[in-house]
């Protein structure tokens, strides 16, 4: 073999190498991001099932011994219209197959199994001749995934400019505005434009016709069409994997560009033309191996950083070694940094603390470690509740507070109400005895009057202290 075909074999040899690692990379960003999405939306709808669950209970009790004129107007007062528009409700008569109430400001009369097709939560709840339906839809809850979604899409950071993104098919037909761009941290401008399959690359390629038809034909593809670099004019051929998220109707997206393999190819070929001895093949097959390592090397070494920093900043969160929820040392740098975010960006935060009712008793009658022991089931049960809305902080004692920045002041209730509800109604196990838990809660919010995060505080404390005054397993809300 000659010195030219033996270069070619091997430039031919680094080149698959490395564009097998990068289409392993994007494939494995975009299902790590497509089970995040199924994560996130399974996590919603369980606390929002739990919520809704816990209204209809309400709802059942108060309704016990009311008239169903008297029903009606309670229906109506639990369902008006708010500004966002968490629950969907119908009431509707079914002697009469007519409407008595509705959230939705263009009802039209639909059957029990068409209402309840549109929620992700739902109940019924019947009075006579009056049937109820309510939950929170699966639109309402999708808004706000995707949402997050998108948060986090714009935040992330990878190698080589790499960035994820998302286009939403609303014909899989193709044509002039088959597909709209939701997400695209590049170009976050376009967002919201609409796309055609006809449209071009550089080059005069169609790089949306091709991905729609992979698409179609397995839900994923890889495609190459070229592109801009991330802040730059220059444009470079790109390697894409894109995969249908079908509930959505979402084709993600991740590409990287392939210009760097050439510095690869360079100096292979460099090094080849020196090579006049007998030698060759050797030192060839010397370069490759080493080149192979050093594609390993690098891999080896990103993931050894990553877990370098993960495990840093595990490190900083410093959590509370009895209990695991967040100490008060790490939880006043949370405070103080939400109290400066609400000031300059004007974003909104809840702060809530509790403390569980009577806990010296249970400290004196069944000594300390079952005292421990409620500790631990009281973070665990609090942190499961809160999911990823809210962070949990050991403030001393049995004492601990709740600070909610994802929430709404509603969404905030729901949430602290649920606690209370899940402890009154499930005791908990001891070696000793069986124990029913009750917590006493004070909620509050940053105002425009104070001074640090310790007011806001202070006065979540003053409105758990009131809850106590009034009878214990309560909520003040002091906002």
């Amino acid at each position: 073999m000659s010195h030219n075909e033996t270069e070619k074999v091997y430039v031919s040899q680094i080149e698959d190498v490395a564009l097998e690692l990068k289409k392993d990379f994007l494939k494995d960003t975009v299902n790590n991001t497509i089970t995040q999405i199924d994560r996130l939306r399974a996590s919603k709808q369980e606390v929002y099932q739990l919520n809704t669950d816990k209204r209809l209970e309400r709802l059942l009790i108060l309704a016990e011994d009311m008239s169903e004129a008297a029903f009606v107007d309670l229906y109506e007062r639990e369902f008006q219209m708010s500004d966002d528009q968490l629950w969907t409700a119908y009431l509707f008569d079914h002697e009469t197959d007519t409407f008595v109430f509705s959230t939705e400001a263009n009802e039209k009369m639909m059957s029990r199994a068409e209402i309840e097709a549109t929620l992700a939560t739902k109940v019924v709840i019947e009075k006579g001749t009056l049937t109820g339906v309510f939950g929170v839809s699966y639109q309402y809850i999708d808004a706000i995934i995707q949402s997050d979604i998108k948060e986090i899409i714009h935040h992330q950071t990878y190698e080589n400019d790499a960035y994820i993104w998302v286009n939403e098919v609303v014909n899989y037909e193709g044509g002039k505005d088959y597909a709209i761009r939701r997400i695209h941290p590049n170009l976050i401008e376009t967002e919201g434009d609409y796309l055609s399959t006809t449209m071009t690359d550089v080059v005069g390629g169609t790089p949306y016709l091709t991905e729609l038809n992979g698409i179609n034909r397995n839900s994923e593809l890889f495609f190459s069409y070229y592109f801009k670099k991330l802040q730059s004019d220059n444009v470079s051929k790109k390697i894409t994997y894109a995969k249908l998220y079908e509930p959505y109707d979402w084709i993600v997206a991740m590409g990287v560009h392939l210009d760097d393999l050439d510095g690869y190819v360079s100096q292979v070929r460099e090094e080849s033309e020196k090579l006049l001895t007998r030698m060759v093949l050797n030192v060839l097959l010397y370069l490759i191996s080493a080149l192979v390592l050093g594609f390993v090397l690098i891999y080896v070494i990103m993931e050894h950083n990553l877990r370098k920093s993960t495990k840093q900043l595990l490190k900083e969160a410093s959590t509370d070694p009895l209990t695991g929820a967040e100490s008060r040392r790490y939880g006043e740098r949370v405070l103080a940094h939400q109290f400066d975010t609400y000031h300059v960006k004007k974003k909104q935060a809840y702060i809530a603390m509790f403390d569980i009712d009577d806990f010296k008793l249970i400290n004196d009658q069944y000594g300390h470690e079952a005292g421990d022991q409620v500790l631990q089931h009281v973070v665990t049960t609090v942190q499961k509740i809160l999911a990823d809305d809210g962070q949990l902080i050991r403030w001393g004692g049995d004492e601990f507070v709740v600070m909610m920045d994802r929430l709404s002041k509603d969404e905030s209730i729901m949430r602290l109400d649920q606690m209370l509800y899940f402890f009154e109604t499930h005791p908990i196990e001891l070696e000793m005895g069986t124990i029913t838990l009750s917590l006493s809660i004070g909620l509050t919010t940053f105002l425009p009057k104070d001074r640090g995060y310790q007011t806001a505080v202070k006065r979540a404390d003053s409105a758990m202290y009131e809850s106590k005054q009034h009878g214990k397993c309560k909520l003040t809300v002091s906002c």
